[in-house]
């Protein structure tokens, strides 16, 4: 039925994305997944695969999108999620975007304000854009996996250790016959995001695939529009 896409922007060749294709049931099949430096490269990787796999439905960006007026810079949406972390979860998961790095809270937005230039120049057909965060959502939908996730981005760990928690973070996925592999499997934390995302943007764009994602508004300063913010909450 149609493509859905993931990005978890980082700095030089860890802006990843992940590819997800749909047809009438699951598993979604993945068939991207794919680590760059910049925008421009992300783009263009996502107009590429929208033009050879099919339409494209969804997008979800691991990154701020709005932002809050406010002194703080805390968006409503920040604290209620902050409240309701396990409690095993760090609290700094979750940051007001003017308190996020540089590579994630500046090329986040500028990949949402280059696929709305897109939709508008004709280049793109018109899809869904939600914000997500992929760590908070595995920890909401697969808490008995907690050191795994709290080892797979973990850079004082060891390679061969965040290689494990990794390969059993993407087999609650494989085994639950949520997503099969047709690329080579994410090689690394950022990757791994990026697939977490796609499926977020397959819950919102195929709500029947049984996928549960809470939403919440994000700011009130929205430079490309009302995004929401879309969290996993639940696996069929």
């Amino acid at each position: 039925m149609g493509v859905v896409i993931g990005a978890h922007p980082g700095g030089r060749s860890k802006y990843a994305v992940s590819a997800l294709f749909y047809g009438a049931n699951l598993p979604a099949l993945m068939f991207r997944s794919r680590a760059y430096s910049g925008t421009d490269e992300v783009l263009a990787d996502i107009v590429g695969t929208y033009g050879e796999w099919g339409e494209l439905a969804a997008v979800a960006i691991d990154a701020p999108l709005t932002w809050a007026g406010g002194q703080s810079g805390w968006r409503d949406c920040d604290l209620e999620i902050r409240e309701r972390l396990p409690g095993w979860v760090p609290r700094t998961w979750i940051r007001p975007p003017n308190a996020i790095s540089g590579a994630i809270g500046v090329q986040g937005p500028a990949l949402a304000w280059s696929l709305a230039q897109e939709i508008r120049s004709g280049q793109l057909p018109k899809h869904r854009v939600v914000e997500t965060n992929p760590r908070v959502g595995l920890a909401r939908i697969a808490p008995d996996l907690r050191d795994a996730i709290l080892t797979y981005r973990e850079p004082k760990q060891s390679a061969k250790s965040r290689r494990a928690a990794l390969d059993a973070l993407l087999t609650r996925f494989t085994d639950a016959g949520l997503i099969t592999l047709e690329d080579t499997p994410p090689a690394s934390s950022s990757e791994l995001d990026a697939l977490i995302c796609a499926i977020v943007a397959l819950a919102n764009a195929h709500p029947e695939t049984g996928l549960i994602v809470q939403s919440f508004t994000g700011g009130d300063i929205r430079p490309v529009g009302q995004r929401e913010v879309s969290l996993l909450y639940g696996i069929p």
